[in-house]
């Protein structure tokens, strides 16, 4: 008796609305039901010829299916938006039919605000069936290689299917958020995980940038700890999410998308996670209807990492394969690669279909001539451009073709360009470089070699040499230029002497040293004294496909919300720290942060905001505690954005030099110190407590589990 009722519940989820219960990891709440049954009819109902009108807010209506004519979808907008204002007033007879037929899309007790506010939240959502099988088909060359990377991460296998939202599965996807290809990243947050240059933008190549992608799903789920939300935060960012979360006081994804009121929350944001749930359901049953779909191959390749620069054409000709072949698979190099400008970079995985090439890819990579094989890249050529200039102009200025200028420059228009834009130049191969004369704002430059890297002084002291800037003691040392400013409590990065002694270690002023003892107790060693600097004391965005409608009539309004707030928040979008101030004056203080920065933004002194907290002087702040701000002299919308801008550039200072490659978990030890583990990682603070939110640095046990990412040097 008890087999039969299961064979009979299992009989009614197979024909319910949605075939099977989601797996555990990915919920369907009751909330967002309507809005995945929705994204179900868009993917499989009307293909890009032809959509659905339909309350933005209640996805359950659906007015109408219409052929893709504007004006008709206009005229049939004004009719529906003209019968709910009818319906609105409180009429409910001698009703017409189309008012009759409307009517009864909505709940009985519906109101008449309700209705009044429907008829302006009419929305027209291109139909994309046809995509759909465009992108199930390119899968086939993908999924299996996602889904291998997902099992070795240990996530779920579920978010292989990811990419159906994002791209279709297209690997040269650009959107009109500027995010790029199949995994869609923007530039700021595809740096953390990715090379990404006007040489080599891996972004583009699909096995590459699955490895990006899932390091920052695994990241927003550590962040943020369930998938629903870690799925949002691929669109919204980490950061957006854990304001969500906070407001709303829950990790619960229905109430959040149904009842969150984030300004940058918009329709794309709040309608993310119903379509990977729709998208879920439309592979399961693909065949219910689609048919048979017939799948891409799934590509072999013989990969080899180079130890050494070489040109394209050079390396096609000894392998004996096309140049498109070897353009073709390797998609992540940049027009500058394959017109010459740069040789394919030291360190650069090759990759070659076995299907054109099956050999031993290093005996024949190796017998590429001495003559042929380089130790360091072709130089950059550049020119500033000045008042009349046109691209045409430089091209025969320079004995090169505006195509060319425009394929090595990714311009997307070749008839805007603007003064003081930097361009790059071609450069024959083996060109000496072209040094620019001080003639004012138009000449020709070459970018400095960077410096040579040096083991770490043991004394971790450097003297300044003549010649010598910020940045180039950086690269030098593997550092970077905000880290130099704290440890050495520099004003102004501009200002330094030959003679001067810098600390290139902050081994006298940590920035938590814990100590944890037999007991299982912590001993305070220091506290936060990157902090303690009194002189010095800015989604992932909406991303829709190159040739994606999904969001066609709120484009227009979430765009706008993005640009808005895009030059504070974009690099910020993977970063979960509250930056924000509190309605009673105070912050969380952050990482890397000093009373002279919070002082620096105030237009105040640090002896000020000490008074204001009854601070004694040499008590340092502590990064999670509350701190008391003055704003009689800027505004607190003007704190924020240069408290963003600031830890926006340190972050970006730190991605140019260091790449996420994945992530190690850690139980803490006997005697452990965080930041000297941080620190021999090469693991700031602030990247520390971005995986690990939770974690109270100054009550740290003995068993107790960390999360370090795991970053590798770049090669600059």
């Amino acid at each position: 008796m008890n087999l039969l009722k299961c064979l009979l519940l299992f009989s009614v989820m197979l024909v319910s609305g949605l075939s099977l219960a989601a797996p555990a990891d990915f919920p369907i709440p009751d909330t967002i039901r309507p809005a995945v049954n929705f994204w179900v009819r868009v993917y499989t109902e009307a293909d890009t010829n032809s959509g659905f009108l339909h309350d933005s807010q209640d996805l359950s209506v659906v007015y109408e299916k219409l052929a893709r004519d504007n004006d008709h979808i206009n005229k049939r907008r004004k009719k529906i938006a003209d019968d709910l204002l009818v319906l609105a007033s409180g009429k409910r007879s001698g009703l017409s039919a189309s008012q009759r037929k409307i009517l009864a899309l909505w709940p009985g007790d519906v109101s008449n605000a309700r209705l009044a506010k429907a008829a302006e939240s009419i929305r027209w959502q291109l139909g994309q069936s046809d995509r759909f099988v465009a992108g199930l088909q390119r899968s086939g060359a993908y999924r299996r290689y996602i889904e291998s990377v997902a099992r070795a991460m240990d996530m779920p296998i579920e978010l292989a299917a990811l990419p159906h939202v994002e791209s279709s599965f297209h690997p040269g996807a650009y959107s009109s958020a500027a995010a790029t290809g199949m995994w869609q990243f923007v530039r700021a947050t595809a740096t953390r995980f990715l090379q990404v240059d006007y040489v080599v933008d891996e972004r583009l190549d699909p096995y590459a940038s699955t490895h990006g992608a899932m390091s920052l799903l695994e990241y927003n789920y550590n962040a943020l700890g369930t998938w629903p939300l870690a799925l949002t935060a691929y669109n919204h960012g980490a950061n957006g999410m854990a304001r969500a979360v906070k407001e709303m006081g829950t990790t619960d994804i229905g109430r959040i998308i149904t009842a969150y009121k984030g300004a940058r929350f918009g329709f794309a944001s709040r309608n993310f996670y119903p379509q990977f749930l729709a998208v879920l359901e439309v592979e399961k049953r693909a065949n219910e209807f689609f048919g048979p779909v017939q799948m891409h191959r799934h590509p072999e390749f013989a990969e080899l990492r180079l130890d050494m620069f070489v040109d394209a054409k050079v390396l096609a000709e000894t392998m004996g394969i096309s140049f498109n072949d070897l353009k073709r698979d390797n998609p992540a190099l940049q027009p500058a690669v394959w017109s010459g400008t740069k040789r394919i970079p030291k360190g650069y995985k090759l990759k070659i279909d076995r299907s054109v090439f099956n050999g031993d890819l290093l005996r024949v990579v190796s017998a590429i001539p001495g003559s042929q094989r380089f130790t360091a890249q072709i130089p950059d050529a550049s020119y500033r451009v000045n008042r009349g200039d046109s691209l045409s102009l430089i091209a025969e200025r320079y004995n090169t073709s505006v195509s060319e200028l425009v394929a090595i420059n990714q311009l997307r228009d070749r008839h805007t360009i603007r003064i003081g834009q930097t361009l790059l130049l071609p450069q024959p191969e083996g060109a000496a470089p072209i040094l620019l004369a001080d003639t004012g704002n138009v000449g020709i430059t070459t970018n400095a070699s960077p410096a040579p890297s040096r083991e770490m002084p043991q004394d971790g002291k450097y003297v300044v040499s003549r010649g010598d800037t910020l940045s180039i003691i950086a690269r030098r040392f593997r550092l970077s230029e905000d880290s130099l400013l704290t440890m050495n409590r520099l004003g102004d990065r501009d200002l330094i002497y030959p003679g001067q002694t810098l600390n290139l270690l902050a081994t006298d002023a940590p920035d938590v040293l814990v100590a944890v003892n037999d007991t299982g107790g912590t001993d305070s060693l220091a506290l936060n004294a990157n902090l303690a600097d009194e002189e010095k004391e800015l989604p992932q965005l909406l991303q829709l496909s190159v040739d994606s409608d999904t969001a066609a009539v709120d484009v227009k309004e979430d765009v706008l919300e993005v640009e808005a707030e895009a030059k504070l928040l974009v690099d910020l979008s993977a970063d979960p720290s509250d930056y924000t101030v509190m309605a009673d004056n105070s912050i969380e203080i952050q990482e890397a942060e000093t009373l002279g920065h919070y002082a620096d933004w105030l237009g105040l002194s640090s002896w000020d905001l000490r008074r204001l907290n009854k601070m004694s002087f040499k008590q340092p702040v502590i990064s999670g505690s509350r701190l008391k701000l003055d704003f009689s002299k800027v505004s607190i919308a003007a704190f924020e954005r240069k408290r963003r801008e600031y830890h926006r550039d340190l972050q970006a200072q730190y991605f140019r030099n260091w790449r996420i490659q994945g992530t190690e978990d850690y139980s803490i030890r006997n005697r452990d110190f965080v930041v000297n583990l941080a620190r021999q990682r090469s693991v700031p603070m602030w990247l520390f407590r971005q995986y690990n939110p939770e974690v109270d640095i100054g009550h740290i046990q003995i068993g107790q589990k960390i999360v370090f990412p795991k970053v590798e040097r770049v090669d600059i």
